[in-house]
Protein backbone atom coordinates (compact mmCIF):
# COMPACT_ATOMS: atom_id res chain seq x y z
CA UNK A 1 0.00 0.00 0.00
CA UNK A 2 1.61 3.33 -0.99
CA UNK A 3 2.67 5.66 1.82
CA UNK A 4 0.09 8.35 2.56
CA UNK A 5 -2.75 6.39 0.92
CA UNK A 6 -5.99 7.09 2.75
CA UNK A 7 -7.42 3.74 3.70
CA UNK A 8 -10.34 4.95 5.79
CA UNK A 9 -13.74 5.18 4.17
CA UNK A 10 -15.63 8.23 5.53
CA UNK A 11 -19.00 7.50 7.05
CA UNK A 12 -20.73 9.17 4.10
CA UNK A 13 -19.26 6.42 1.92
CA UNK A 14 -20.59 3.59 4.06
CA UNK A 15 -23.58 1.58 2.83
CA UNK A 16 -26.75 3.48 3.73
CA UNK A 17 -28.13 0.75 5.93
CA UNK A 18 -24.84 0.61 7.88
CA UNK A 19 -24.99 4.37 8.38
CA UNK A 20 -28.51 3.97 9.71
CA UNK A 21 -27.46 1.28 12.17
CA UNK A 22 -24.56 3.41 13.35
CA UNK A 23 -26.81 6.43 13.83
CA UNK A 24 -29.32 4.33 15.75
CA UNK A 25 -26.60 2.94 18.02
CA UNK A 26 -25.30 6.45 18.74
CA UNK A 27 -28.70 8.04 19.36
CA UNK A 28 -29.25 9.58 22.77
CA UNK A 29 -32.74 8.83 23.99
CA UNK A 30 -35.06 10.64 26.38
CA UNK A 31 -37.94 9.71 28.68
CA UNK A 32 -40.00 8.45 25.75
CA UNK A 33 -37.34 6.86 23.57
CA UNK A 34 -34.55 4.43 24.50
CA UNK A 35 -30.94 5.37 23.85
CA UNK A 36 -28.82 3.47 21.35
CA UNK A 37 -26.41 0.84 22.64
CA UNK A 38 -23.47 3.21 22.05
CA UNK A 39 -24.98 6.42 23.40
CA UNK A 40 -23.02 6.09 26.65
CA UNK A 41 -19.65 6.20 24.89
CA UNK A 42 -17.40 9.24 25.10
CA UNK A 43 -17.04 11.20 21.88
CA UNK A 44 -13.41 10.18 21.46
CA UNK A 45 -14.25 6.49 21.90
CA UNK A 46 -17.08 6.68 19.37
CA UNK A 47 -14.81 8.50 16.91
CA UNK A 48 -12.06 5.85 17.27
CA UNK A 49 -14.55 3.04 16.61
CA UNK A 50 -15.98 4.87 13.62
CA UNK A 51 -12.53 5.35 12.13
CA UNK A 52 -11.66 1.67 12.62
CA UNK A 53 -14.89 0.62 10.92
CA UNK A 54 -14.10 3.05 8.09
CA UNK A 55 -10.67 1.47 7.64
CA UNK A 56 -12.19 -1.99 7.41
CA UNK A 57 -14.72 -0.79 4.84
CA UNK A 58 -11.88 0.84 2.91
CA UNK A 59 -10.12 -2.52 2.85
CA UNK A 60 -13.29 -4.34 1.76
CA UNK A 61 -14.09 -1.81 -0.97
CA UNK A 62 -10.61 -2.37 -2.42
CA UNK A 63 -10.29 -6.13 -2.02
CA UNK A 64 -13.81 -7.52 -1.54
CA UNK A 65 -16.27 -4.98 -3.02
CA UNK A 66 -19.06 -7.57 -3.20
CA UNK A 67 -19.10 -7.84 0.59
CA UNK A 68 -20.02 -4.19 0.98
CA UNK A 69 -23.66 -5.03 0.31
CA UNK A 70 -23.63 -8.10 2.58
CA UNK A 71 -24.49 -8.24 6.26
CA UNK A 72 -21.62 -7.22 8.59
CA UNK A 73 -21.66 -10.71 10.09
CA UNK A 74 -20.19 -11.94 6.80
CA UNK A 75 -17.72 -9.10 6.23
CA UNK A 76 -14.79 -10.79 7.90
CA UNK A 77 -13.54 -14.09 9.23
CA UNK A 78 -10.16 -15.11 10.62
CA UNK A 79 -8.50 -15.38 7.22
CA UNK A 80 -9.88 -12.00 6.13
CA UNK A 81 -8.57 -10.42 9.32
CA UNK A 82 -5.13 -11.89 8.55
CA UNK A 83 -5.26 -10.23 5.11
CA UNK A 84 -6.44 -6.97 6.66
CA UNK A 85 -3.54 -6.97 9.13
CA UNK A 86 -1.05 -7.57 6.30
CA UNK A 87 -2.71 -4.80 4.28
CA UNK A 88 -2.12 -2.26 7.05
CA UNK A 89 1.30 -0.63 7.24
CA UNK A 90 1.64 0.23 10.92
CA UNK A 91 3.00 -1.20 14.17
CA UNK A 92 1.63 -4.29 15.88
CA UNK A 93 0.40 -2.19 18.81
CA UNK A 94 -1.50 0.10 16.43
CA UNK A 95 -3.04 -2.95 14.74
CA UNK A 96 -4.11 -4.38 18.10
CA UNK A 97 -5.73 -1.09 19.12
CA UNK A 98 -7.44 -0.85 15.74
CA UNK A 99 -8.87 -4.35 16.03
CA UNK A 100 -10.17 -3.63 19.54
CA UNK A 101 -11.93 -0.53 18.23
CA UNK A 102 -13.19 -2.47 15.22
CA UNK A 103 -14.66 -5.10 17.50
CA UNK A 104 -16.41 -2.32 19.42
CA UNK A 105 -17.76 -0.78 16.20
CA UNK A 106 -19.08 -4.08 14.89
CA UNK A 107 -20.70 -4.73 18.27
CA UNK A 108 -22.65 -1.48 17.84
CA UNK A 109 -23.71 -2.32 14.29
CA UNK A 110 -24.49 -6.00 15.03
CA UNK A 111 -25.03 -6.21 18.80
CA UNK A 112 -26.41 -9.76 18.63
CA UNK A 113 -23.26 -11.18 17.03
CA UNK A 114 -20.39 -12.58 19.11
CA UNK A 115 -17.24 -10.64 18.13
CA UNK A 116 -15.12 -11.88 21.03
CA UNK A 117 -12.90 -13.85 18.65
CA UNK A 118 -11.74 -10.57 17.14
CA UNK A 119 -10.77 -9.26 20.56
CA UNK A 120 -8.80 -12.47 21.23
CA UNK A 121 -6.80 -11.91 18.01
CA UNK A 122 -6.09 -8.31 19.01
CA UNK A 123 -4.79 -9.40 22.40
CA UNK A 124 -2.52 -12.05 20.88
CA UNK A 125 -1.07 -9.48 18.47
CA UNK A 126 -0.50 -7.07 21.34
CA UNK A 127 1.15 -9.74 23.49
CA UNK A 128 3.55 -10.69 20.68
CA UNK A 129 4.46 -7.08 19.82
CA UNK A 130 8.05 -6.05 20.64
CA UNK A 131 8.20 -3.81 23.67
CA UNK A 132 10.12 -0.56 23.51
CA UNK A 133 11.23 0.95 26.76
CA UNK A 134 9.78 4.41 27.16
CA UNK A 135 12.40 6.90 28.30
CA UNK A 136 11.01 9.63 30.48
CA UNK A 137 12.81 12.66 31.83
CA UNK A 138 12.27 13.04 35.55
CA UNK A 139 9.89 15.91 36.19
CA UNK A 140 7.65 16.61 39.17
CA UNK A 141 4.93 19.12 39.96
CA UNK A 142 7.11 21.55 41.90
CA UNK A 143 9.44 21.93 38.94
CA UNK A 144 6.57 22.55 36.54
CA UNK A 145 4.90 24.95 38.96
CA UNK A 146 8.14 26.96 39.22
CA UNK A 147 8.32 27.17 35.42
CA UNK A 148 4.76 28.46 35.21
CA UNK A 149 5.44 31.11 37.87
CA UNK A 150 8.62 32.17 36.06
CA UNK A 151 6.78 32.59 32.75
CA UNK A 152 4.06 34.69 34.39
CA UNK A 153 6.52 36.88 36.28
CA UNK A 154 8.56 37.45 33.14
CA UNK A 155 5.42 38.43 31.21
CA UNK A 156 4.49 40.95 33.93
CA UNK A 157 8.00 42.43 33.96
CA UNK A 158 8.18 42.70 30.16
CA UNK A 159 4.70 44.22 29.98
CA UNK A 160 5.35 47.05 32.44
CA UNK A 161 5.41 49.66 29.68
CA UNK A 162 2.60 48.23 27.58
CA UNK A 163 0.81 44.92 27.47
CA UNK A 164 1.11 43.28 24.08
CA UNK A 165 -0.43 40.12 22.69
CA UNK A 166 2.86 38.25 23.12
CA UNK A 167 2.94 39.13 26.83
CA UNK A 168 -0.66 38.00 27.22
CA UNK A 169 -0.02 34.63 25.64
CA UNK A 170 3.14 34.13 27.68
CA UNK A 171 1.21 34.84 30.88
CA UNK A 172 -1.59 32.53 29.71
CA UNK A 173 0.86 29.70 29.05
CA UNK A 174 2.60 30.23 32.38
CA UNK A 175 -0.76 30.18 34.16
CA UNK A 176 -1.71 27.05 32.24
CA UNK A 177 1.47 25.20 33.24
CA UNK A 178 1.24 26.23 36.91
CA UNK A 179 -2.48 25.42 36.92
CA UNK A 180 -1.81 21.91 35.61
CA UNK A 181 0.91 21.42 38.22
CA UNK A 182 -1.64 22.18 40.94
CA UNK A 183 -4.70 20.58 39.33
CA UNK A 184 -3.62 17.98 36.74
CA UNK A 185 -6.89 17.72 34.84
CA UNK A 186 -7.41 15.53 31.81
CA UNK A 187 -7.20 17.25 28.43
CA UNK A 188 -10.95 17.07 27.82
CA UNK A 189 -11.81 18.72 31.15
CA UNK A 190 -9.06 21.32 30.85
CA UNK A 191 -10.21 22.33 27.37
CA UNK A 192 -13.85 22.65 28.51
CA UNK A 193 -13.13 25.16 31.31
CA UNK A 194 -15.40 28.22 31.09
CA UNK A 195 -15.41 31.33 33.27
CA UNK A 196 -18.46 31.59 35.56
CA UNK A 197 -19.43 28.02 34.71
CA UNK A 198 -16.48 26.06 36.09
CA UNK A 199 -14.63 28.84 37.94
CA UNK A 200 -16.13 31.01 40.67
CA UNK A 201 -14.58 33.59 43.00
CA UNK A 202 -15.37 33.06 46.68
CA UNK A 203 -13.73 35.75 48.80
CA UNK A 204 -10.01 35.74 47.96
CA UNK A 205 -10.13 32.27 46.47
CA UNK A 206 -10.97 30.91 43.05
CA UNK A 207 -12.78 27.58 43.08
CA UNK A 208 -13.22 24.97 40.39
CA UNK A 209 -16.59 23.25 40.16
CA UNK A 210 -16.49 20.71 37.35
CA UNK A 211 -19.72 18.80 36.68
CA UNK A 212 -19.72 15.09 35.97
CA UNK A 213 -20.50 15.66 32.29
CA UNK A 214 -17.13 17.36 31.77
CA UNK A 215 -15.03 14.54 33.23
CA UNK A 216 -13.95 11.22 31.77
CA UNK A 217 -15.03 9.14 34.76
CA UNK A 218 -18.42 10.82 35.16
CA UNK A 219 -17.49 12.06 38.64
CA UNK A 220 -17.87 15.73 39.50
CA UNK A 221 -14.71 17.46 40.77
CA UNK A 222 -14.33 20.37 43.18
CA UNK A 223 -11.06 22.21 43.91
CA UNK A 224 -10.15 25.39 45.79
CA UNK A 225 -7.06 27.19 44.51
CA UNK A 226 -4.63 28.88 46.90
CA UNK A 227 -4.90 32.59 47.70
CA UNK A 228 -1.58 33.32 45.99
CA UNK A 229 -2.54 31.46 42.84
CA UNK A 230 -6.01 33.01 42.87
CA UNK A 231 -4.35 36.44 42.79
CA UNK A 232 -2.52 35.40 39.63
CA UNK A 233 -5.84 34.42 38.06
CA UNK A 234 -7.21 37.85 39.01
CA UNK A 235 -4.30 39.52 37.24
CA UNK A 236 -4.79 37.27 34.21
CA UNK A 237 -8.46 38.17 33.89
CA UNK A 238 -8.00 41.89 34.63
CA UNK A 239 -4.89 42.62 32.57
CA UNK A 240 -3.91 39.89 30.13
CA UNK A 241 -6.91 37.93 28.91
CA UNK A 242 -8.52 41.00 27.34
CA UNK A 243 -5.40 41.53 25.18
CA UNK A 244 -6.02 38.28 23.32
CA UNK A 245 -7.93 38.41 19.99
CA UNK A 246 -11.67 37.91 20.43
CA UNK A 247 -11.41 36.98 24.11
CA UNK A 248 -14.41 39.19 24.86
CA UNK A 249 -16.57 37.09 22.53
CA UNK A 250 -16.45 33.84 24.53
CA UNK A 251 -16.11 32.58 28.09
CA UNK A 252 -13.27 30.11 27.43
CA UNK A 253 -10.66 30.28 30.16
CA UNK A 254 -7.85 29.70 27.63
CA UNK A 255 -8.35 32.04 24.62
CA UNK A 256 -6.55 31.37 21.34
CA UNK A 257 -5.33 33.45 18.42
CA UNK A 258 -8.43 32.42 16.46
CA UNK A 259 -10.86 34.41 18.63
CA UNK A 260 -12.19 31.25 20.25
CA UNK A 261 -11.22 28.96 23.15
CA UNK A 262 -8.13 26.83 22.64
CA UNK A 263 -8.78 23.30 21.44
CA UNK A 264 -7.01 20.35 23.08
CA UNK A 265 -4.33 20.21 20.37
CA UNK A 266 -3.57 23.91 20.80
CA UNK A 267 -3.25 23.53 24.58
CA UNK A 268 -1.02 20.50 24.13
CA UNK A 269 1.20 22.38 21.66
CA UNK A 270 1.54 25.49 23.84
CA UNK A 271 2.48 23.51 26.95
CA UNK A 272 4.83 21.22 25.05
CA UNK A 273 6.69 24.13 23.40
CA UNK A 274 7.06 26.14 26.60
CA UNK A 275 8.35 23.19 28.61
CA UNK A 276 10.74 22.11 25.85
CA UNK A 277 12.17 25.62 25.55
CA UNK A 278 12.71 25.84 29.31
CA UNK A 279 13.56 22.29 30.31
CA UNK A 280 15.11 20.86 27.17
CA UNK A 281 12.30 18.32 26.76
CA UNK A 282 8.59 18.69 26.11
CA UNK A 283 6.03 17.70 28.73
CA UNK A 284 2.71 16.37 27.49
CA UNK A 285 -0.53 17.12 29.32
CA UNK A 286 -0.77 13.57 30.61
CA UNK A 287 2.75 13.81 32.05
CA UNK A 288 1.45 16.41 34.50
CA UNK A 289 -0.60 13.63 36.06
CA UNK A 290 2.49 11.43 36.33
CA UNK A 291 4.43 14.41 37.72
CA UNK A 292 1.84 14.96 40.44
CA UNK A 293 1.88 11.29 41.41
CA UNK A 294 5.69 11.24 41.53
CA UNK A 295 5.81 14.42 43.60
CA UNK A 296 3.19 13.26 46.08
CA UNK A 297 4.67 9.78 46.48
CA UNK A 298 8.11 11.20 47.26
CA UNK A 299 6.98 14.00 49.63
CA UNK A 300 3.96 12.44 51.34
CA UNK A 301 4.05 8.66 50.78
CA UNK A 302 1.79 7.96 53.76
CA UNK A 303 -1.14 9.73 52.12
CA UNK A 304 -0.34 8.89 48.49
CA UNK A 305 -3.70 7.17 48.07
CA UNK A 306 -5.17 10.66 47.91
CA UNK A 307 -3.82 10.89 44.35
CA UNK A 308 -6.86 8.93 43.24
CA UNK A 309 -9.04 11.82 44.34
CA UNK A 310 -6.84 14.56 42.93
CA UNK A 311 -6.68 12.90 39.51
CA UNK A 312 -10.37 12.04 39.48
CA UNK A 313 -9.65 8.32 39.06
CA UNK A 314 -12.66 6.32 40.17
CA UNK A 315 -14.83 3.36 39.31
CA UNK A 316 -18.39 3.91 38.13
CA UNK A 317 -19.87 2.61 41.39
CA UNK A 318 -22.31 5.13 42.78
CA UNK A 319 -20.99 5.09 46.32
CA UNK A 320 -17.40 5.64 45.25
CA UNK A 321 -18.45 8.34 42.79
CA UNK A 322 -20.02 10.32 45.64
CA UNK A 323 -16.91 9.77 47.78
CA UNK A 324 -14.69 11.21 45.01
CA UNK A 325 -16.95 14.27 44.73
CA UNK A 326 -16.34 15.02 48.40
CA UNK A 327 -12.62 14.23 48.44
CA UNK A 328 -11.29 15.97 45.30
CA UNK A 329 -11.21 19.37 47.05
CA UNK A 330 -9.27 17.96 50.01
CA UNK A 331 -6.82 16.24 47.69
CA UNK A 332 -6.30 19.42 45.67
CA UNK A 333 -5.65 21.42 48.84
CA UNK A 334 -3.09 18.86 50.02
CA UNK A 335 -1.04 19.03 46.82
CA UNK A 336 -1.31 22.84 46.66
CA UNK A 337 -0.17 23.14 50.28
CA UNK A 338 2.96 21.06 49.72
CA UNK A 339 3.85 22.89 46.50
CA UNK A 340 3.13 26.23 48.17
CA UNK A 341 5.56 25.44 50.98
CA UNK A 342 8.32 24.78 48.46
CA UNK A 343 7.44 27.91 46.51
CA UNK A 344 8.11 30.19 49.50
CA UNK A 345 11.75 30.36 48.43
CA UNK A 346 11.46 31.06 44.69
CA UNK A 347 15.10 32.08 44.24
CA UNK A 348 16.39 28.74 45.48
CA UNK A 349 13.75 26.87 43.53
CA UNK A 350 14.54 28.65 40.27
CA UNK A 351 18.26 28.05 40.87
CA UNK A 352 17.48 24.35 41.18
CA UNK A 353 15.39 24.54 38.00
CA UNK A 354 18.27 26.11 36.06
CA UNK A 355 20.61 23.45 37.43
CA UNK A 356 18.35 20.71 36.12
CA UNK A 357 17.81 22.30 32.69
CA UNK A 358 21.55 22.71 32.23
CA UNK A 359 21.98 18.96 32.66
CA UNK A 360 23.50 19.02 36.13
CA UNK A 361 20.50 17.47 37.81
CA UNK A 362 19.00 15.42 35.02
CA UNK A 363 18.16 11.90 36.06
CA UNK A 364 19.99 9.10 34.35
CA UNK A 365 17.96 6.65 32.27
Amino acid sequence: MPRGFRIGLPITGWPIWVQERWAAASRAGDRFDDSGCGAHLAGTTRKARQESCGRLLGFLSTNYPNRMSASPETWIDRSTVAEYVSWRSCSAISIAIDLCNLRGALSLICPDTDWSWLLAIARRIEAAAPRQRTKYHLVTSDRLYALGIELMDRAVADANAATRTAHAFQYRDGLLIAFLALVPLRSRTLTALRIDRHLAKVGDFWELDIPAGDTKTGCALDYRLSKEFSARIDLYLERFRGSMPGADKHAGFWPSLQSRPMCSDAIYGAVYRRTKDALGFGVSLHRFRHAAASFWSSHDPVNVRGMKDLLGQASFKTTEAHYIMAQSRLAGRALARVIGDLAKKPAAQLSFLRHLTSGGGRAKA
